[in-house]
């Protein structure tokens, strides 16, 4: 290289680093006034902080006949505590528990902020939350539950800024916790700790004791999910983990901490509460539906919801329900429901008896119980006439006969009643003709088949299921099932409501209904002659009805050995009873049977028969006076 050569790479090199600096100016010049830029879109766009935000709130309104309210959800039941009201053990579980920190930052934690994000950019699930309690009043009242996005970093430096320059700096710590247990829903209809103290344990927020006081501290992550009255294991699980965080705290000791978690939810709670609503069974259906397709709660966000209520039949069954004359005992327990045959929708639900509170366990469409006989339309005979060509006359033996395995199985009655027409097998409800139906079609064309009726074997479809031998099904689904066949061989997935419109913002969500054809109209047919010949038969004994043709199948579980001799039953006590009507109107099923067996409570086959038999008779007086017939083409 020449020595002239030297001083033109020098040039060019000097020129490079010099457009570098350039560019390099320009990118902090660029991220200042982006910085700036977005500050300034923070400040101007932040809502001002106003208290009656925090005290204001519309009701989900319920409607039926698309004009006619029958509940309003998340009425205030609200009222405020001064901070000098609050024990210091409930202060003490809810720093702990929401912000460790808050008496020593100004509103935003700096440090919590990092070890959040640095948590959960490694994908650490248990980092935890970086908001401190005045954020959490800015997110829940002021802005929005945004956490993703570029939605949700406007809304994170919109609360960090609230916090700090809005709420911080013209209100004391001790005014601003204040504000926050009051805001809060806390579940179970209560809004802020002194409903909630009187709603869970019936006394004043000033009385609480310590394990009562983690409880309502749980309760401000997630009000619903750990709600005692709902979920009593969530419940408890949640007040364990304020009490470990109070230890770790400091802020009680391990002598403390072990007394607190012997004290159990369930011995704290006040369980005198009543239903707050005659159609409460509907309510908690149709907000739980809503949870599950939405992710929004009714209780805390205002909406209006379009139901499918018929108020006449609620009533009826409700009134059903109450009366302890059609029942064995005061523990036996019965899941209802009801459905159009026509669209599909759910037109009322009895969810179970001497129950108390919202949102309780719902036996008319959370049970997952043995069928019983009543499967055999779906798992056996509507299998063999769809895919095989069987009609109700092909014939079947009924004979001594054993599953695949080698096990035999029986009969209801011990007994046999030979060479019979699928006719008179099905409404006879013998169990060996309904295992050879089974068998005779392949295990994956059941499946499809079941399945498509909305109904549930399990991972594995064994033999015993063609006698209903596994769990389960509830009264909705097989209410939902046997429309299905009513309306011809289309399956509707049953519905609670139509519409909501969100009353904050005016949009609205339209449920998405579907009609699908899951069996040929002939063999809808052939499943509905034989079960209208079946109640005609007497399978319901007498129910009350005009000229409406009705179909329905009955069913019942056993309970096995094992559980036999442990509570020292009767051999022949049975577990579940069932009883499934319908009309071209209506679609009925219901379970009878305790939620928990003991050597003194339980069913023996008589009681069963008796308890269907009584709410059929009940039930069919009020759906089934029409004349009728059904859709078989």
């Amino acid at each position: 290289m020449s020595k002239v050569e030297l001083p033109k790479l020098k040039k060019e090199k000097k020129k490079k680093r010099h457009i570098l600096l350039k560019l390099f100016l320009v990118l902090i010049i660029l991220s200042f006034a982006a910085i700036f830029a977005f500050s300034a879109y923070i400040i101007y766009n932040a809502p001002d902080f106003d208290v009656k935000n925090l005290y204001t709130k519309e009701s989900t309104v319920l409607l039926y006949d698309d004009k006619t309210e029958f509940a309003r959800l998340g009425e205030e039941n609200r009222e405020l505590a001064d901070y000098s009201e609050l024990p210091q053990v409930l202060i003490d579980a809810i720093i702990a528990t929401e912000d460790a920190r808050f008496f020593q930052h100004n509103g935003f934690d700096v440090k919590r902020f990092v070890k959040a994000s640095y948590g959960h950019l490694e994908g650490n699930s248990d980092a935890g939350g970086a908001s401190t309690i005045t954020m959490q009043l800015s997110k829940n009242f002021f802005t929005s539950t945004k956490a993703s996005g570029f939605e949700g970093v406007v809304r994170k430096f919109t609360d960090i800024y609230m916090s700090i320059f809005k709420i911080e700096k013209k209100y004391s710590k001790e005014k601003i916790l204040e504000y926050y247990v009051n805001a809060q829903f806390l579940g179970a209809n209560s809004y802020g700790v002194k409903m909630a103290s009187r709603t869970y344990f019936g006394k004043n927020v000033g009385d609480l004791s310590l394990p009562e006081a983690a409880l309502i501290a749980g309760l401000y992550n997630a009000p619903s999910s750990y709600d005692p009255y709902q979920n009593l294991e969530a419940a408890e699980q949640r007040k364990n983990q304020v009490l470990d965080l109070m230890y770790r705290h400091e802020y009680i000791n391990e002598e403390q901490l072990a007394d607190a978690k012997s004290i159990t939810v369930d011995s704290m709670l006040d369980k005198t509460k009543e239903y707050s609503n005659q159609y409460q069974d509907f309510i908690d259906t149709v907000v739980n539906e809503v949870i599950e397709e939405t992710g929004q709660n009714p209780y805390i966000t205002p909406m209006i919801i379009y139901t499918t209520m018929d108020s006449k039949i609620q009533k009826s069954v409700n009134k059903i329900m109450n009366n302890n004359k059609n029942f064995k005992d005061k523990k036996i327990q019965t899941g209802i429901a009801v459905t159009s045959t026509e669209n599909g929708s759910i037109l009322a639900i009895g969810a179970g008896r001497n129950k108390s509170g919202v949102r309780q366990f719902n036996f008319a469409t959370m049970i997952n119980r043995h069928p019983g006989s009543t499967i055999k339309p779906f798992m056996d005979y509507g299998p063999l006439f769809e895919f095989n060509g069987a009609t109700p006359q092909t014939t079947i033996t009924d004979e001594p006969y054993t599953y695949s395995n080698g096990i035999t199985i029986n009969n209801a009655d011990r007994t046999y009643a030979g060479t019979m027409t699928i006719k008179e097998a099905l409404a006879q409800s013998r169990n060996i003709p309904a295992l050879k139906a089974f068998q005779q079609v392949s295990k994956s064309k059941i499946s499809r088949y079941v399945h498509s009726f909305g109904i549930d074997y399990g991972k594995e479809l064994y033999e015993s299921a063609a006698i209903g031998a596994f769990n389960g099904v509830s009264p909705l689904e097989l209410s939902a099932a046997y429309g299905a066949y009513g309306r011809g061989g289309y399956y509707i997935k049953p519905y609670s409501y139509t519409k909501i419109i969100y009353r904050d913002s005016g949009d609205e969500y339209i449920k998405n209904i579907k009609k699908e054809k899951v069996c040929s109209p002939t063999t809808a047919k052939y499943i509905n002659d034989i079960l209208i010949y079946a109640i005609n038969q007497g399978a319901l004994g007498s129910i009350d009805h005009a000229s409406t043709e009705v179909a329905g199948k009955t069913g019942t579980s056993t309970v096995g050995g094992d559980a036999i001799r442990k509570y020292r039953m009767d051999p022949s006590a049975i577990m579940d009873s069932w009883a499934a009507m319908y009309s071209r109107e209506y679609s009925v099923a219901l379970w009878y049977g305790y939620d928990k067996m003991s050597h003194k409570y339980y069913m023996l086959p008589w009681d069963g028969t008796v308890g269907r038999r009584t709410l059929a008779a009940k039930l069919s007086k009020v759906l089934f006076q029409t004349n009728s017939k059904l859709k078989t083409s």
